[in-house]
């Protein structure tokens, strides 16, 4: 699920893309409409402001409830609304023994994957390099997640990479336990945070630049998630505890010890220092796995909510200490500004609060090097029609914190100045129009530009068309200026559900880089029936080079997610079949091929193939017991 977070600051903003990642996220992970918190509810991206109010006093006024049926009197609980939902959420009761199995839901997951061609780390050494991978050439993925009852959740993961030893290379798991007393929520093993706008701590989910201007300008407090992804880094191992002091004070506290991949050096006294963190989990070689485990980190922090009874604001004070076993040494050229040690401490100071209309938040953050960020936003809905949004953001050069995430043009928080301000326009019933636009201005040096307040701005207008049950579909225009480059997307997209069983998509989309256009057509099949489910995709890609390349969601196996980049010119396959066995057991198996025109071999360095084609076949088997 958290795997999208290295890619939102590149992909197009189109819907599939940004929804996706909630969708599967609570397709393995239901929110129990018992226990589930406003925040949450929010996050999800599933419901509107308005159900989630009608939610919040009907759960109010019942207390609890006894069966997912009784959703259906909810004012603006329709039964199509609720069909698209049913997936998404469960109704566990609270049972007064936390420990004691109750509804329990277990789901057992198996995946493995691999390409069909021979990439040259699977060959036999030659005499210009002996270097090669010490596995074989699967991905293997195991997944357990648990429900015991409402209250007690657990989790564990096994994963490694192709060209890894064995499927231990990466484990990760988590025990979470939640209720409505003095303790709200204990997770003991691996977790994330999600701390007001998340320049101290974030975690979940972030949309980054998006149409939907509102979801995308305002993060909310999550507190501590647990956490099961195969990435193997952004995560805590520990223990993460809430406590409710009283209705209007609540206490998150966290402490964490683990090891990370990094890089290393030696100084002129023989002193080791810390080049860089290695952050793509890799260990096929030798080198690779010399990283492993080079350096400790050490994390404690807590987090302050005050939320009083009398009016709707929310004051949250954050602060977290971390300690690495090895120092970063100062930078040099653009970076000379930037954190340096091995000792940082990460405060700040978070509100929310509503004016008449308008939903303010913001976050002022400091780091240990007197180094400090700010974020504020707001946004309204003028009426029925209109909804406005805007955020400004600073952060400065030096400002670091490990796990920060704050909506941003570069790929970390810091060295940045920016407006963003976006419209959302409900013409009529059907149709709505939505724009954004955001200038952001980089005060010193950066990767590759050497010049001191250099600017840039982002505008992107998105028209929108549905037809409920038969069709939908967008236009949208995005124009990227920046470093004196700029860069104009444009996409069509349109699905048109024939009968029940069938679901047709097309899309196009161009992209222009100076001289450069490139362009990407493709059309998906869906066919769903009973037990079985078939989808196909035929993409044709041209694009003169890597930088007018393309993003669009990819099919996958179930509660999987893919984002690639189409770029080259080639004709692209892909074939995804999905069986429900039983109630309990599912089948799901995926093809995919891409053909090059312009190019004799595939990848580079030791992911190279010899020749044009490159298939990649998924198999996945899953067991859910009720």
């Amino acid at each position: 699920m958290l795997a999208s977070f290295a890619c939102f600051a590149q992909i197009s903003t189109q819907e599939e893309e940004e929804k996706q990642t909630s969708f599967d996220y609570y397709l393995a992970n239901p929110l129990n409409i018992n226990l589930v918190t406003e925040p949450e509810l929010q996050s999800s991206l599933l419901f509107s402001t308005e159900q989630i109010e009608a939610f919040l006093r009907f759960r109010n006024q019942l207390g609890s409830f006894q069966s997912i049926l009784e959703l259906q009197t909810i004012p603006g609980w329709d039964l199509d609304f609720l069909r698209k939902i049913k997936d998404y959420v469960v109704c566990n009761p609270v049972h007064p023994s936390w420990w004691k199995p109750n509804s329990s839901t277990h789901q057992i997951l198996f995946k493995t994957d691999w390409t069909a061609e021979t990439k040259k780390g699977f060959t036999e050494p030659d005499l210009r390099s002996k270097t090669r991978y010490v596995g074989d050439r699967t991905n293997q993925m195991l997944r357990y997640r648990g429900q015991l009852n409402a209250n007690l959740r657990l989790g564990f993961l096994l994963q490694k990479d192709a060209g890894e030893k064995d499927l231990s290379d990466f484990s990760s798991g988590f025990m979470e336990f939640k209720s409505k007393g003095i303790i709200e929520k204990i997770i003991l093993g691996d977790y994330v945070n999600q701390w007001g706008q998340g320049l101290v701590q974030s975690g979940g989910f972030s949309l980054g630049k998006s149409f939907e201007s509102i979801k995308a300008t305002q993060k909310f407090n999550l507190g501590g998630l647990a956490y099961s992804s195969s990435v193997e880094y952004g995560y805590y191992r520990g223990v993460n505890t809430t406590l409710k002091i009283t209705e209007f004070l609540r206490v998150q506290a966290f402490a964490s010890y683990r090891n990370l991949d990094a890089t290393t050096g030696t100084d002129s006294l023989g002193n080791n220092y810390l080049r860089s963190r290695v952050e793509d989990g890799f260990h096929r070689t030798a080198s690779e796995i010399s990283h492993i485990d080079a350096m400790k980190e050490k994390t404690a922090g807590a987090n302050f909510c005050y939320s009083p009874l009398s009016f709707p604001l929310v004051i949250q004070l954050n602060g977290v200490y971390t300690a690495w076993s090895l120092p970063k040494p100062i930078g040099i050229g653009y970076k000379k500004a930037e954190w340096s040690g091995n000792r940082l401490q990460n405060y700040s100071l978070c509100f929310q609060y509503p004016i008449r209309n308008i939903r303010m938040v913001g976050e002022f953050a400091y780091s240990g090097n007197r180094q400090f960020s700010i974020l504020q936003s707001g946004a309204s809905s003028l009426s029925k029609k209109i909804d406005i949004s805007y955020l400004f953001r600073y952060y400065a050069a030096g400002y670091f914190s490990p796990k920060s995430n704050g909506l941003s043009e570069n790929s970390e928080n810091l060295n940045e100045m920016g407006l963003f301000l976006g419209l959302g326009y409900q013409i009529n019933k059907r149709m709505k129009l939505s724009s954004y636009v955001d200038y952001f201005r980089f005060p010193g040096p950066k990767y590759q530009v050497k010049e001191s307040n250099t600017f840039g701005w982002e505008f992107l207008n998105r028209l929108q068309w549905e037809k409920r049950h038969t069709a939908r579909a967008f236009l949208q225009g995005k124009w990227t200026r920046k470093e004196n480059k700029d860069l104009i997307q444009l996409s069509l997209d349109g699905h048109f559900m024939a009968l029940k069983a069938w679901d047709f998509h097309l899309r196009a989309m161009a992209s222009k880089l100076g001289n450069e256009v490139g362009y990407l057509l493709l059309q998906d099949i869906k066919w769903d029936r009973g037990k079985w489910s078939m989808q196909s995709r035929f993409a044709y890609i041209h694009t003169p080079s890597y930088d007018t390349r393309n993003y669009a969601y990819e099919p996958g196996v179930p509660y999987s997610f893919l984002l690639p980049a189409y770029a080259g010119k080639a004709l692209k396959t892909t074939l995804v079949i999905a069986y429900q066995w039983n109630r309990e057991m599912a089948l799901a198996a995926k093809w995919g091929r891409i053909q090059y025109r312009d190019r004799t071999e595939v990848g580079s360095g030791l992911d190279t193939i010899e020749g044009n084609t490159k298939t990649d076949i998924t198999l996945q088997i899953s067991y859910k017991m009720h």
